[in-house]
């Protein structure tokens, strides 16, 4: 039997544009948690899934300057991924993300970041499938997280679309699910597909819910967010306080989205290299003209057919969006 590659082996982690906005978004957002919050981010260790890519280190590193790291990866390529550490000062462990939370304290003020390929609930053969290593990490990080650790958590929400037409399912996911969904979404008339990255948001955090009943500091959503290179993926994060500690941040962007009802969405237009650089040369025209902007006058404007929701959409993100080169060495 062939032996299936690791993600990393089909999957570039570098080129994926929405992943590599919310990057982006994810440095500026922790930018302003240190300047507001007057946390020392630099003074963190960082705990993240680096692959052989490490491109979120490397980032966290320049943008953040973190310097104390520990990337945790279980698969058979312990030399590939020590040989593509990118920054001596990181260290590489052989083993699960699990296993590293169960054997460490945590003293020092962690900011972690547990980017999954994988899906936190699969429904196969009319059974629904825990990834339990999910499950766990989240129950072990709440109760020995400290006051001002930082959490992030993704996760893959790829579930057959023909699922939400069953009445069945949405009894099955009810009842597997029951003590971790809130009344409102097991009220709902059916399971859709535009609700289920909430319903998983609001199990992951009835999961923190359930685990720091007893313990002194509480996590604190402070972003969300859903986007779609290949698969599609759910992004949860948050800060670990006694206090409510949201509403100091939730002026400063956006995409500090608290209400645990809601996701951000990162929908943009792939577009070609003249494309985005003929809607950056006009971006000012079109903020002022957004409004009246329709197919025509897009086309007048721009040269080339754009539907006004990409137009939109480019305009939320145009300071993240990502341009890749080819260079011949």
């Amino acid at each position: 039997m062939k032996k299936s590659k690791p993600s990393f082996g089909m999957i570039n982690y570098i080129f994926r544009p929405k992943k590599q906005i919310e990057r982006k978004i994810l440095i500026e957002l922790f930018q302003k948690i240190q300047n507001t919050l007057n946390i020392n981010i630099p003074e963190y260790q960082y705990i993240g899934l680096g692959s052989i890519y490490y491109y979120d280190f490397i980032l966290f590193h320049k943008y953040l300057n973190i310097r104390d790291m520990v990337s945790l990866d279980n698969k058979d390529y312990p030399n590939r991924f020590e040989f593509n550490k990118p920054f001596d000062f990181i260290t590489f462990k052989n083993m699960s993300t699990t296993d590293f939370l169960s054997k460490n304290d945590l003293n020092k003020k962690s900011f972690i970041w547990f980017d999954y390929d994988s899906s936190l609930i699969r429904y196969k053969s009319k059974t629904f499938l825990n990834k339990e290593t999910i499950f766990e990490d989240i129950k072990i990080i709440t109760k020995k997280s400290k006051g001002l650790d930082l959490f992030i958590l993704t996760v893959n929400i790829k579930i057959q679309d023909t699922f939400f037409d069953s009445p069945r399912f949405k009894q099955d996911f009810i009842d597997k699910y029951d003590e971790y969904l809130s009344d409102q979404y097991k009220k709902l008339n059916k399971i859709t597909f535009d609700k289920y990255p909430l319903i998983i948001q609001n199990i992951i955090i009835n999961i923190f819910r359930n685990n720091e009943q007893f313990h002194p500091v509480k996590f604190r959503k402070l972003f969300s967010f859903i986007y779609q290179d290949g698969a599609p993926m759910y992004t949860i994060g948050g800060i670990f306080s006694k206090d409510n500690l949201q509403d100091k941040l939730v002026e400063e962007d956006s995409f500090f989205q608290t209400d645990e009802n809601k996701v951000v969405n990162i929908d943009v237009p792939l577009l070609t290299y003249y494309e985005k650089m003929t809607l950056d040369k006009n971006i000012l025209n079109i903020k002022e003209n957004l409004i009246s902007l329709n197919k025509e006058k897009i086309i007048d404007l721009l040269g080339f057919e754009m539907e006004p929701s990409e137009l939109r959409s480019y305009l939320d993100y145009y300071r993240y969006y990502p341009q890749y080169y080819e260079g011949i060495i």
